[in-house]
């Protein structure tokens, strides 16, 4: 069992684990040239995924030692090593010494790669290499594509099909298209002109090789795509590297316009099978964390609303006001509450339980359609009764009164579709003046609150307006419900709208007792902030 996690991976766009098993070298053949075989575990558990892959690599034995006893006697396998170069050319090493076969197979590559080095730049000999095949018909060498295309052409066919039609059938947002867009234009840079079929095995390699070391920001730092590469393919470099998460996001596109060039019939390979994008949904770049009862009583001092900074045309009073106080009694997210409009805050008429109404149907204020973040975040949120106090609903009247723009705040879009950036950036702001005379800062930093720091360790935390959402679910952890059941896991996560665990329950409709169970646990947030407790 020592080795056996060798034989366990695990999918990212599903989490499910998988079960992989090398073939035998010698039974490959028998097996088309594959190298493994796979088979999906049906679980995202990893203890039953170990049992699983275990019972899959005794059956993958048995079939192995089946198929070798199968005829005459395994000698009747051939003993031979299959390999397709850079070139498309097919080998076949025999030489019953598997050490040596892999020294010749190797040197068989690294002497592709030195022709396709020195015939880089004569596209003639170039093409007449990439014609050769020493193991089957001309015919069935590299054959040239249905259309030829420059790299740069087949970006540029991408990034109008995802402003278009979206990616995998469903519409990309602005923020997203605009983030796509940026790493695509990286690898339109990186190749030009170069046509998409002539993108090798070994530039891919050495891409994800050299990519590790790409400078963070470096466009900020005044350097070109191609003066960056140059310090990223120099293992000595200096300079800060790019994340996990940043270099998972080059390649994740890199990787798409491979599948679209080989879907669209650019190249006769799908060499997006060979970029590796690294799982980054287990690291955590930065913590974020909730604020503390000190914090809390910083930001909302005996006289909230007083320091709120300078008028903004785009970020009035009101919004300074509201959107904090919303956010702490609720947990809900900055874009769900900016996109909320007048009518979406309803009365249930059943028992009379006023609710915001956070949906992915309809359009914002400003015209645009409006999203939810995952299934679950589409959902009913009871206003707290601290909030009916303070005068929530007489500012929703007011809005109301306003018929030219339904928007409960009246926000106005950045330009990658946010509606809540202005306010975030108001909220935490903590950046160097262009002058480089002092910092512009936030709310929180004005009151007092630090919204960025390293630990000892070196990792870095932040507090931002994101830092409500985990002070409200903090603070209903360890609570009781009136009736004296503590709040579960699953009760918070049908109020916050969480992805996690796929909450069936927080779906569609807005029965009473759904709606009664989610008053229930928000009427549980309580804090001790004085001017909130002795309202």
């Amino acid at each position: 069992m020592a080795s056996q996690s060798q034989y366990l991976i695990r999918n990212r766009h599903s989490n499910q684990w998988y079960g992989r098993v090398v073939i035998p070298i010698l039974l490959r053949p028998l097996f088309e040239g594959k190298r493994e075989v796979r088979r999906s575990l049906q679980t995202a558990n990893k203890t039953i995924a170990k049992r699983r892959a275990l019972a899959f690599w005794l059956q993958c034995q048995t079939n192995f030692e089946r198929v070798q006893q199968d005829g005459n006697s395994v000698v009747n396998i051939p003993k031979l090593i299959r390999t397709t170069d850079i070139f498309g050319r097919l080998h076949e090493v025999d030489l019953n010494d598997p050490e040596m076969e892999k020294a010749v197979v190797k040197q068989l590559h690294e002497d592709a790669a030195a022709l396709l080095h020195q015939y880089k730049d004569n596209p003639e000999i170039l093409n007449r290499l990439l014609q050769l095949n020493t193991a089957q018909p001309p015919q069935q060498a590299l054959a040239e594509p249905e259309t030829t295309i420059s790299f740069k052409e087949a970006v540029d066919l991408y990034i109008d099909k995802l402003n278009t039609q979206g990616r995998k059938g469903k519409k990309l947002s602005q923020r997203t298209l605009l983030n796509y867009q940026g790493r695509l234009i990286f690898w339109k840079d990186v190749f030009g002109q170069v046509p998409i079929h002539h993108v090798t095995l070994k530039t891919l390699s050495e891409i994800q090789n050299w990519l590790t070391r790409l400078p963070v920001n470096y466009s900020k730092q005044g350097f070109s795509t191609d003066k960056a590469i140059k310090i990223a393919q120099n293992p000595d470099n200096k300079y800060p590297a790019i994340s996990d998460k940043t270099r998972a996001e080059y390649l994740g596109q890199l990787k798409g316009i491979l599948e679209y060039a080989h879907s669209c019939g650019f190249t006769t390979a799908d060499q997006s099978r060979h970029v590796e994008v690294p799982n980054t949904k287990q690291i955590k770049t930065v913590e974020r964390l909730p604020f503390t009862e000190d914090d809390l009583v910083k930001i909302f001092p005996k006289d909230y609303g007083v320091d709120f900074g300078k008028k903004r045309a785009a970020l009035d009073w009101d919004v300074r006001y509201w959107f904090p106080l919303i956010a702490l009694f609720s947990g809900a997210r900055l874009e769900e509450i900016g996109q909320l409009n007048t009518d979406d805050i309803k009365t249930c008429p059943d028992t009379n339980i006023i609710y915001m109404n956070i949906t992915d149907s309809g359009i914002s204020g400003d015209g645009k359609r409006k999203h939810a973040k995952n299934k679950n975040s589409v959902r009913p949120i009871p206003v707290h009764s601290t909030l009916i106090e303070i005068g929530f609903l007489d500012y929703v009247e007011k809005r109301k009164a306003d018929k030219k723009d339904k928007s409960l705040f009246k926000l106005k879009r950045d330009n990658q579709g946010r509606l809540g950036k202005g306010l975030s950036n108001w909220f935490s702001r903590f950046e160097k003046r262009p002058n480089g005379n002092g910092h512009i800062l936030g709310y929180i930093e004005r009151r007092g609150i630090a919204s960025k720091g390293r630990y000892e360790t070196g990792e870095r935390w932040t507090k931002t307006f994101h830092s409500f959402r985990h002070t409200a679910i903090d603070n209903l952890r360890g609570k009781k419900l009136d009736g004296g059941q503590f709040i579960r896991e699953q009760d918070i996560g049908l109020v916050m709208g969480h992805e996690k665990g796929k909450l069936e329950t927080a779906s569609y409709g807005i029965d009473r007792s759904q709606l009664e169970l989610r008053q229930a646990v928000i009427e549980a947030i309580q804090y001790q902030v004085p001017w909130l407790v002795d309202r």
